[in-house]
């Protein structure tokens, strides 16, 4: 930086510390509203000739002084920019651009200047802002963050002429905010346009009225209690969903299983099937060889081998058999016998 530009900054910092009764004009303090709270937002000092007025189009100014002044509030630019190759790779495939952070000087010199000029514009020095930066600072560590992030500011100043007897001073406010992997980044415009006889001291006083802003501490706290309440309520539809989707695959597990369960089931029944008629198969094979026959004693359950031969067979509790040669015998009729008989039917 050379010397004239050194004492230039120098010259303009002094000029915004200055009390505002050494301003020519008479100040007073000038009311901005949150209309979506109807509360108000802050207060800026400003001359008590200006007025701060409701843009009817985008075209409009913001505030309006006499003579000619006007002062316009612009949107600039947002912007993302990631290290990491894969979320570089997820915006290049949606479309996406990513861009690196600049500051405000390179904002003025890389965005402002070429459409300036070609509208017509002669630049005339570009100059830091450091109390505007500082300003917005001061502002932006009274609201709620829902996240930790490391934040910066930059601040800068581009005069211009029109050719017409009227010079326009752009600021360029930017904020950089670095966290979680991810730096977003942008930066909003104020413009002032003011006759050139006009314009030094409208200077003065907007950027005085921009550093010393006083911001209305209600507003602010109902600020941060609706961006907590909003935090809060998207991490508990968050939390729902993922509630919802771990449900979602307990039912999905829980049929599976059920599925599972009921093909291994079957699967085992018709193997035990298969191999109870193998069984059988193997026993009456067995049994014809043998000429013998498989009984069931009613009295222990136990199966017994009886010489074939009968369709039916009396036994008893101690094993023993009759086989039936008669419908009509029944060997508990027998008043000699002692023991009690049951009838069975030769399983295999």
């Amino acid at each position: 930086m050379n010397i004239s530009s050194s004492l230039q900054n120098l010259v303009f910092i002094t000029l915004l510390a200055i009390s505002p009764y050494l301003l020519a004009e008479k100040v007073k303090m000038h009311t901005v509203m949150d209309t979506q709270r109807n509360m108000p937002m802050y207060q800026i000092p400003l001359p008590a000739d200006w007025k701060i007025v409701t843009p009817a189009t985008h075209e409009d100014p913001n505030i309006i002084g006499p003579g000619g002044v006007k002062i316009y509030y612009k949107q600039g630019g947002s912007f993302t920019f990631s290290n990491d190759p894969y979320m570089q790779q997820l915006y290049a495939q949606s479309g996406q651009q990513m861009r690196q952070p600049i500051n405000a000087q390179q904002v003025v010199q890389q965005d402002l200047a070429p459409q300036l000029s070609n509208h017509g514009l002669k630049s005339v020095r570009n100059y830091p802002l450091p109390e505007v930066a500082q300003r917005s600072q001061t502002y932006s560590r009274k609201l709620y963050k829902s996240a930790p992030s490391q934040e910066y500011f930059d601040a800068a100043g581009s005069e211009w002429s029109d050719g017409k007897g009227n010079t326009i001073l752009v600021i360029v406010d930017q904020m950089i905010s670095d966290g979680a992997g991810m730096v977003y980044w942008y930066y909003s415009l104020k413009v002032l346009e003011a006759p050139d006889d006009k314009y030094q001291q409208a200077k003065k006083a907007f950027l005085y009225g921009i550093v010393n802003t006083q911001d209305n501490p209600q507003q602010i706290q109902a600020y941060n209690l609706s961006e907590q309440q909003k935090t809060n309520q998207s991490w508990s539809q968050h939390n729902a969903k993922m509630q919802q989707n771990q449900q979602n695959f307990d039912r999905q597990q829980a049929l599976h299983r059920s599925t599972t369960d009921a093909v291994n089931r079957s699967l085992n029944s018709a193997y035990e099937s298969q191999n109870a008629a193998s069984d059988r198969s193997q026993k009456q094979f067995l049994n014809t060889i043998k000429e013998e026959s498989t009984v069931t004693n009613p009295y222990d359950g136990k199966q017994y081998q009886v010489e074939s031969g009968a369709d039916q067979y009396w036994v008893n509790s101690d094993g023993e058999y009759i086989p039936q040669g008669s419908p009509d015998y029944n060997p508990n009729a027998d008043p000699d016998n002692y023991k009690q008989w049951q009838q069975v039917e030769p399983e295999y």
